[in-house]
C-alpha cells in the first residue's frame, strides 16, 4: 500500500537506533510518526461527489505516456480500509491534502468558486475516521491540483496572476470554518518549489509551461502572498475560537540538499550555499525576513517581484 511506504524507512531507522541504546531517544516524546498523500495521487473518483477537473486532469490527459489518476488508489472509496491499515502499521498521523475542486466548484455567474457540500462532507468523514482511530489528521490546503477554471477563466492564468490570492484565501477560509475544530495541524502549500518550477518553467508538471523562468518567479510570489494571507486569516479565526487553541499552521518546503564538492574551496562552498538559497531561501526567507535572499536579489533582480 502506497500510504505506508515512507514509514517503513523510518521503522528500519528506529529499530537500528534502539539496538544502539535502549535508553536513548532519537525523537521527542510528541514526535508523530506517519505517512502522507496528495488528493490527486490517491483519491480517484474524479467525476464523483461533485468534483470537477483540476489542471492535473488536463495535464495528464495531454501528455503522451502519462496515466491519469482517475482511479489511483481509490482512496475516495477505500479510505476506511486504509485507515485500518494505518492503525495496523502503527501510524500516529496522516497528512492528506484537500482537493480544491472537490470542495468547491466554479460558478460562471459570479466568476467565483462556491462550496460543494458533498465534497466537504467527504473530508469530514475522513477526518472523523482518522480521529476515532487515534490518528492525528494533518491537513494540506494545496497540493498542486488547481481547479481548471482558476487557470482558464482568470485574466492571468492561475498562479501567474494576483487574482488567485483572493480565491485561495476564500478556499482556505472555507476549510478553516469547516474543519477548524477537528484539525490541529495545517499546511498552506506542499512543496511550492516543485510546482512553480516544474509547472511554470520546466514543463515537468501541470500546467506544463516551459521557456520562461520569470513565470516561475511570478507564480512563487503569488504563492507566498497567498500563504501570508491564509496565515493571517487562520490567526483571526483562532482568536474567535473557530479554530482550536492548539492549532498550528505552516508550509512544507523541499530541496535537494547541496554539499560543496570540495569543502576547502571557497567557490564550491559558495555554490552549495547559493543553491540552497535558490531552493529553500526562495520561499523561507520572505516568510521569515519579509524579502528574498540577497543573492537572489543580486542575480535575478529583474525577475523578482518587489
Amino acid at each position: 500500500m502506497r500510504l505506508v511506504s515512507r514509514v517503513l524507512q523510518f521503522l528500519g531507522f528506529v529499530a537500528s537506533a534502539v539496538l544502539v541504546s535502549a535508553d536513548s531517544r532519537c525523537f521527542p516524546e510528541d514526535f508523530l510518526f506517519g505517512s502522507a498523500t496528495a488528493s490527486y495521487q490517491v483519491e480517484g473518483a474524479v467525476k464523483e461527489g461533485g468534483r470537477t477537473p483540476s489542471i492535473w486532469d488536463e495535464y495528464c490527459r495531454t501528455q503522451p505516456g502519462l496515466k491519469c489518476a482517475n482511479v489511483a488508489d481509490d482512496f475516495y472509496h477505500r479510505y476506511k480500509d486504509d485507515v485500518k491499515l494505518m492503525v495496523k502499521t502503527g501510524l500516529q498521523s496522516f497528512r492528506f491534502s484537500v482537493s480544491w475542486s472537490r470542495v468547491m466548484n466554479w460558478d460562471a455567474e459570479t466568476s467565483r468558486m462556491r462550496p460543494n457540500p458533498e465534497g466537504i462532507a467527504f473530508y469530514h468523514s475522513l477526518i472523523d475516521e482518522l480521529s476515532s482511530n487515534g490518528i492525528v489528521p494533518i491537513l494540506t490546503i494545496y497540493h498542486w491540483d488547481l481547479p481548471i477554471e482558476l487557470h482558464t477563466q482568470l485574466q492571468e492564468e492561475g498562479w501567474l496572476g494576483s487574482e488567485i490570492i483572493d480565491h485561495y484565501v476564500e478556499y482556505a477560509t472555507l476549510l478553516f470554518n469547516e474543519y477548524g475544530n477537528k484539525v490541529n495541524y495545517w499546511t498552506t502549500f506542499n512543496e511550492p518549489l516543485s510546482f512553480v518550477a516544474g509547472g511554470y518553467a520546466l514543463g515537468m508538471g501541470a500546467p506544463g509551461y516551459t521557456g520562461s523562468l520569470t513565470q516561475a518567479y511570478t507564480a512563487a510570489h503569488n504563492v507566498l502572498l497567498s500563504h501570508a494571507q491564509a496565515v493571517k486569516r487562520f490567526r483571526e479565526l483562532k482568536t474567535s475560537s473557530v479554530i482550536g487553541d492548539k492549532a498550528r499552521i505552516g508550509i512544507v518546503l523541499n530541496a535537494d540538499y547541496a554539499y560543496a564538492l570540495d569543502e576547502s574551496d571557497p567557490a564550491d562552498v559558495e555554490a552549495a550555499s547559493r543553491k540552497m538559497e535558490f531552493d529553500v531561501g526562495w520561499f523561507l526567507a520572505p516568510i521569515v525576513t519579509g524579502d528574498y535572499p540577497p543573492i537572489m536579489r543580486e542575480i535575478v533582480a529583474m525577475r523578482l517581484a518587489t
